[in-house]
């Protein structure tokens, strides 16, 4: 059986690949260097349409609970841990669509505020991604019963119909870590 958490680990490759474009673009424009329009619009997309609505959802609206449910207090607590980083990703994630969304490039005040803002928002992703793997998933894989992980898998085949995939998004992050490769 596939489980739901090796579907979220597979998802979190896609997203590692997004956050090192992001901190890529980050340094740039800290650094002084053009303020890449394009690639930040399509990075912002990623983000939303991906990292938010599909892949953060999956994991807050099954994998949260039935940790917390099935698990112990330090389940809980993890799953607190997880839930204020997750509202603070989201609250970076709207910071930087609303004041960053590109349409020209950037005054000295709004680069570093956009180059803060995403390095804030990739070690952000980033922490989440492992305590997830450390110790979320590992939770879910050992308490959560087997038939409502089996719900999970199609719950989340119903959200990737209606949202966006790590599949549909892989060429056009590998285009973006070709440019921004170090």
């Amino acid at each position: 059986m596939l489980r739901p958490t090796d579907t979220l680990r597979s998802e979190h490759a896609a997203i590692a690949a997004g956050l090192s474009v992001v901190g890529a673009i980050a340094a740039h424009v800290r650094g002084g260097g053009e303020f890449p329009s394009a690639d930040v619009a399509e990075l912002l997309r990623f983000l939303r349409e991906f990292l938010q609505a599909a892949h953060l959802h999956k994991e807050a609206q099954f994998l949260y609970p039935g940790a917390a449910m099935n698990g112990d207090e330090h389940a809980a607590t993890v799953v607190g841990d997880l839930m204020r980083l997750h509202d603070e990703v989201t609250d970076l994630l709207h910071a930087l669509v609303l004041f960053w969304e590109p349409s020209g490039e950037l005054t000295a005040a709004e680069r570093l505020g956009f180059a803060d803002a995403a390095a804030t928002l990739v070690a952000r992703v980033r922490r989440m991604q492992q305590i997830e793997e450390g110790e979320l998933f590992p939770t879910c894989e050992a308490v959560v019963p087997a038939d409502d992980q089996l719900e999970w898998n199609q719950r989340f085949a119903d959200i990737d119909r209606e949202r966006s995939t790590a599949a549909a998004w892989w060429p056009r992050l590998t285009a973006l870590q070709q440019r921004w490769a170090s």
